[in-house]
């Protein structure tokens, strides 16, 4: 990143320049929702700035606005049990994108994104992380829930009022919105304002100067934090950022837009040209040992799962050959060798020891039940590179399986019912969790998936979605559909990109099975980029 001064942050150094997000990522998830503010610090923020508001009985929520998004209900006159009918995704987009776009599938009933409980939200946040709490009339008690949860030490009180600052208590610190650079003298810590009122053109404003000195005469013992626009800051601007000592950071919508100040380096990169992997990055195996899957290189990774008309449990016969038949499939699924369980893909072989950003394209032939794909990272590494179809059990390996080889935690383009995180925090197949699915899975056929992880959190995105004859499907930006914390995993982890199908029951109807599709998946464009502990020097 471009040269900065040092800094002091509750009498710690650093060198980078602060992010805080803005309602989280909230031009990558729904503002102040848990995806979009974990998604912040997994994108590298350093501090959170979550907007309060409280119900009518008296419940403190994560909410920047009164009113119920897409309605003209206000949070302040209902209770906490009545807005959870309501879908807080309701009109959100991210940039780029249509209005047709929904983050909660209106197809599927039921599903929508609840408003939470703040302690709730405050409880799922990392402990290391500040938080900037614009509350209002609410701030007493914000504060109050902030200690109640052990979390005021790294807390600090945002308000556009002087006054309503200067009436906090001792010893909490404060910071002061404020639209331009016209700002009369207060006792606040930090002074948040928009970087218009900073920049102007390629250099400072008059405003800016103004600001700068009064800062560098006692004003605002903390700095200035400047205001990003929504719709992206050009680099230059944000290289003078990045260089300012006075500035204590800058506020974002979007993580991504600060990437260029996040020191990092590739671990690995491959676009899958050619008919050979490069053995010194990645491996490529089978989750089954039959014959019906083929995993090889070709200008991408595909993984070719070919029709499979063979044995099914059940069947008629006489009681005897019902009972050996049941003990044959009783012993198959004991082994977990089932025929028409077929699936592979592609593994790091080196360990990824740092935060990391892990992104690929991918395109799927079918999308139904029973089949599906995953970007996921496990504990274990991909073991022997198999060059060709399995012959027998000893070269299948569970690191290939989608859902396999827990602990994990992936990123999905789930069947057909639409886009989610998945996680196991243990070591059985029975403890997979998965995430409420995000937008829509049925007309997708490709897209790109992107997981990241800082410190035990991780967060989950899909972006640029094609239909089956590769048209342009939205979003055009990344939009997060899921985050989890996962203290299972090693510090040093290895990422797969497999594909699978299976066996599995109707919902409508248990006794009645989907069709086990043949298919075909492709992974191409992997890049895993790291990002190591910031230097304290």
């Amino acid at each position: 990143m471009p040269g900065s001064a040092r800094r002091q942050w509750r009498g710690e150094e650093y060198d980078a320049m602060r992010i805080i997000a803005s309602g989280g990522n909230r031009l990558h998830a729904p503002a102040n929702s848990l995806a979009a503010l974990i998604s912040g610090y997994t994108g590298g923020a350093d501090a959170l700035l979550i907007g309060v508001r409280q119900t009518a009985d008296g419940v403190l929520v994560p909410a920047g606005d009164d009113r119920v998004p897409g309605s003209e209900v206000l949070i302040s006159a209902s209770s906490f049990a009545a807005l959870q009918a309501y879908d807080f995704s309701a009109g959100w987009l991210p940039r780029r994108t249509e209005a047709s776009f929904h983050y909660c599938d209106p197809a599927v009933s039921g599903r929508r994104l609840k408003l939470p409980r703040l302690d709730d939200v405050i409880d799922a946040l990392p402990r290391d992380v500040t938080l900037l709490i614009d509350a209002g009339a609410f701030a007493e008690a914000a504060v109050a829930l902030l200690e109640s949860r052990g979390r005021i030490e790294t807390a600090m009180l945002v308000s556009d009022s002087p006054a309503a600052l200067a009436a906090a208590r001792p010893g909490l610190r404060t910071a002061l919105w404020a639209t331009d650079g016209m700002v009369a003298a207060s006792d606040v810590d930090l002074l948040i304002v928009p970087v218009g009122a900073l920049r102007d053109g390629g250099g400072w404003s008059q405003a800016g100067i103004a600001l700068r000195e009064r800062k560098l005469a006692g004003e605002w013992p903390m700095g200035l934090c400047a205001v990003l626009d929504d719709a992206g800051t050009d680099p230059a601007t944000l290289d003078a950022l990045a260089q300012t000592a006075w500035l204590w950071g800058v506020c974002t919508g979007s993580t991504f837009d600060m990437e260029r100040l996040r020191p990092g380096y590739v671990h690995s990169q491959s676009d899958f040209a050619g008919t050979e992997i490069d053995r010194r990055q990645f491996a490529l195996g089978y989750a089954k040992a039959n014959r019906f899957a083929n995993v090889h290189c070709d200008d991408g990774v595909h993984l070719e799962i070919a029709d499979y008309a063979g044995p099914m449990p059940g069947g008629g016969g006489s009681p005897t050959e019902r009972r050996i038949t049941r003990l044959e499939w009783d012993l198959i699924n004991v082994a977990k060798e089932w025929p028409f369980y077929s699936g592979g893909g592609l593994g790091t072989v080196r360990g990824i020891g740092d935060d990391f950003a892990a992104e690929v394209a991918y395109r799927v032939a079918r999308v139904g039940q029973a089949t599906t794909l995953e970007m996921a990272v496990t504990n274990v590494d991909p073991g022997a590179h198999r060059a060709a179809p399995p012959q027998s059990f000893r070269d299948k390996d569970s690191f290939y399986d989608p859902h396999g080889a827990p602990p994990y935690v992936g990123v999905e383009h789930d069947e057909d019912d639409g886009f989610r995180i998945n996680w196991n925090l243990g070591c059985e197949y029975d403890n997979n969790q998965y995430g409420r699915p995000v937008s829509e899975g049925r007309t997708p056929h490709g897209g790109r998936l992107r997981l990241e992880r800082r410190g035990a959190f991780h967060a989950a995105y899909f972006r640029d979605p094609v239909d089956a004859d590769d048209n342009p499907l939205a979003p055009r930006d990344w939009v997060c559909v899921g985050v989890v914390a996962n203290e299972s995993l090693n510090r040093t982890v290895y990422l797969r990109c497999v594909g699978k199908r299976w066996r599995q029951e109707k919902e409508s109807d248990p006794s009645q099975h989907e069709p086990i599709l043949p298919n075909h998946f492709v992974f191409r464009d992997l890049r895993i980029t790291c990002f190591p502990p910031a230097s304290r020097g």
